[in-house]
């Protein structure tokens, strides 16, 4: 019975070795990867498979299979064990250092020529040394020279303490105030966030036509509808602002035609704390 067993193993052993055989081709040039018509990988499962697994030169090919069993270690081979060597320089890929090597060339254990290694012990070399120089002082930084104002709204805010606001509309005998108007608000807006610690007051004026109760209310209505869209936009205390309508108080023109009338209708910001503006400007008496 045992001589049966031995019997059949070797038969086994021999129809792997046989099927390898036929199948197995020199890889040496050939890129890892291919497969020609005939071969099988080690992982296939074949009777062979069923066996214990040996690897004696240890390149990941079995024993069974491996028809190189003498692989150098590094070597990257073919599903028989056989090293490829892509340059033809007979130091195998996985070993060869320098890969593209001319055909023909003379190389060394590593698979470099000589022009090879030239070029990389220049590479190697280290950069030339600048020669050393005197010690430059280092320039004398200037002071900062202080910010100057970004708008004509900042600008006659630090200079006279008040600003008129063009180009605020609003509707006919109304507070309500039109979109034309949001670019100057904004403007407005961003320059008193740079300067929180104002006191505003949010002015209305109207020309005089119509009775002097109505023109006190509608200016009052319209300074509040400035400080409102001021608080709504911009990050503004709202103790700092204050609304207070003039009616037709204090006209800057005569209104001898429509456009004098115009210039009396108006917003305006007045710094209520003069001392708070940068470097004490002082505010012009009389102007509002």
């Amino acid at each position: 019975m045992k001589i049966r067993i031995w019997i059949l193993a070797l038969i086994a052993i021999g129809a792997c070795a046989g099927t390898a055989g036929a199948a197995h081709r020199h890889h040496m040039n050939r890129a890892p990867g291919h497969k020609g018509p005939y071969e099988t990988r080690a992982t296939d499962p074949t009777p062979c498979a069923q066996w214990p697994v040996v690897d004696t030169d240890g390149d990941g090919v079995p024993d069974r299979l491996d028809h190189c069993n003498n692989t150098p270690a590094g070597c990257i081979v073919d599903d028989y064990g056989c090293e490829y060597d892509t340059d033809g320089d007979g130091v195998c890929d996985g070993r060869d250092k320098c890969p593209n090597t001319p055909e023909g060339s003379k190389v060394n254990a590593d698979g470099c020529d000589d022009a090879q290694l030239a070029a990389g012990r220049e590479s190697r070399r280290p950069a030339a040394v600048a020669p050393e120089s005197k010690p430059v002082a280092p320039p004398v930084e200037k002071a900062p020279e202080p910010s100057k104002p970004q708008s004509e709204i900042e600008r006659k805010l630090l200079e006279t303490g008040s600003f008129r606001l063009e180009r605020v509309y609003f509707e006919t005998n109304s507070a309500n105030l039109l979109p034309e108007s949001e670019t100057t608000l904004n403007e407005a807006g961003e320059v008193l966030e740079k300067l929180p610690d104002l006191k505003i007051e949010v002015q209305g004026h109207t020309d005089t036509r119509g009775s002097n109760a109505h023109n006190l209310k509608l200016s009052q209505a319209r300074a509040e509808s400035v400080r409102s869209y001021l608080l709504a936009h911009y990050h503004l205390s709202a103790d700092n602002l204050i609304a207070k309508g003039y009616g037709e108080s204090q006209p800057e023109t005569k209104e001898k035609n429509e456009e004098e009338l115009l210039r009396n209708r108006r917003v305006v910001l007045k710094v209520l704390n003069p001392d708070a503006l940068p470097r004490g400007v002082k505010v012009e008496e009389g102007k509002r």
